[in-house]
């Protein structure tokens, strides 16, 4: 599904009068290798500034590569539709309810394309993000406007505009980190829901990115480590898809080895 190979992504960086002269460019990406197969879920954690959005941004097609290769299912991001991206600040139009904001995902990124745009009534596209509303639990604030709905409300119908485009590949920037505890958790639960498919399409394929190390292992059925543009490893997570998965000891151990690579220990 997404293969990157010496991928380098750069940033103009500011020039200044009287700066001394330096690289015209901040280096996001240093030549990153990553292979994901469809259907899977990968979580991708690291320290501030080691290129974790900049990872998802390029995957969506947001930013150009600078160097080496990057394809989703054999074609630049960018000329490909099927992709759907869930921004840190959710993205909803403020001044829609949240049943218009999912009605907009309806109409506006099916992989279909036109045709089931046309065969779809706007009842059916109604009828479709309200569904989309109740399973994400926000079924009951349908009519309220984002300012209204809290965090994890908001958070919850963000993901549901983008299910209702029904894409293949769900990008998510940081999803809960916003949230509250409880929030936190219950959000974990519902996008565990979409990783492990019994809530999704078993082709849909999702990459997160995320401070938060106990919600890379509860979430990815692989996590991948960055630092300095670059991924270090990427760990193969055998204990995915337990919702109960916070009660079992092997899952705070693997938390542990996650932690150690991060603090640079082999």
């Amino acid at each position: 599904m997404i293969e990157a190979r010496g991928l380098t992504v750069d940033y103009p960086r500011g020039r200044r009068a009287g700066r001394s002269a330096g690289p015209a460019f901040d280096r996001a990406l240093d030549g990153l290798d990553l292979s994901l197969p469809r259907g899977s879920s990968l979580a991708v954690v690291g320290p501030s500034g080691c290129g974790k959005s900049t990872l998802l941004y390029a995957i969506a097609g947001l930013v150009p590569a600078a160097g080496g290769s990057l394809h989703v299912d054999d074609r630049p991001p960018a000329e490909r539709s099927g992709t759907a991206l869930v921004f840190q600040d959710y993205g909803l139009f403020p001044w829609k309810t949240a049943l218009q904001n999912v009605e907009l995902g309806c109409r506006g990124g099916s992989r279909a394309g036109k045709e089931a745009q046309d065969r779809r009534s706007r009842g059916a596209d109604r009828d479709r993000a309200l569904s989309l509303l109740e399973h994400f639990g926000v079924g009951h604030g349908a009519d309220k406007y984002p300012a209204e709905l809290s965090g994890g409300e908001r958070q919850r119908t963000a993901i549901a505009r983008a299910l209702a485009a029904e894409p293949d590949l769900l990008l998510l920037d940081e999803p809960s980190s916003s949230l509250d505890a409880l929030s936190k958790e219950s959000f974990q639960r519902a996008v565990l829901g979409l990783c492990s498919h019994s809530d999704s399409p078993k082709n849909l394929t999702v990459v997160l990115v995320t401070h938060d190390i106990e919600e890379a292992v509860f979430l990815g059925s692989s996590v991948a480590v960055m630092e300095r543009g670059r991924i270090r490893a990427v760990l193969d997570n055998p204990l995915f898809g337990d919702p109960s998965l916070r009660e079992r000891l092997e899952y705070y151990e693997f938390c542990l080895g996650v932690r150690r690579l991060l603090e640079g220990e082999p």
